[in-house]
Parts: structure tokens; C-alpha cells; sequence
């Protein structure tokens, strides 16, 4: 038996904040910091939070449109 793999791949529109988001983080601190992703399935679809050390700040990248 193998090992577990886990995988997301987020859309276009997610990918689009996530890119936003890290680099206004990169133009303040320097640098990205440590980013701590959050992923549940709630039944009808994926939550996503990603989780970032130097802001203290959570992004929430759930696309409920995509539910």
C-alpha cells in the first residue's frame, strides 16, 4: 500500500486572490512568511482557508459559485 497523497487545485478565480493576497504580503514584510492551508470537505463542496504567520490573517478561498 501506498502512501496517502493530497491534492486541491484551486480555480482560476482562487488563484487569482491567492496571487493578490501574497504578493501585497511579499510588498510589506519583505517576504511571504509561513502560509498554512486549511481544507474540508463540507458535502457539497471544498472550504478553503489558507492561514498566513507574518499577518495573523486567514483568506478565505471557499468559492461557493462553484458549489
Amino acid at each position: 500500500m501506498g502512501n496517502t497523497k493530497i491534492t486541491i487545485e484551486l480555480t482560476d478565480k482562487q488563484q487569482e486572490k491567492y496571487d493578490e493576497w501574497k504578493s501585497h504580503i511579499k510588498v510589506l514584510y519583505g517576504k511571504y512568511g509561513n502560509m498554512t492551508w486549511s481544507v474540508s470537505d463540507c458535502g457539497i463542496g471544498q472550504t478553503i482557508f489558507v492561514y498566513n504567520d507574518l499577518t495573523k490573517l486567514t483568506l478565505n478561498l471557499t468559492d461557493v459559485e462553484s458549489w
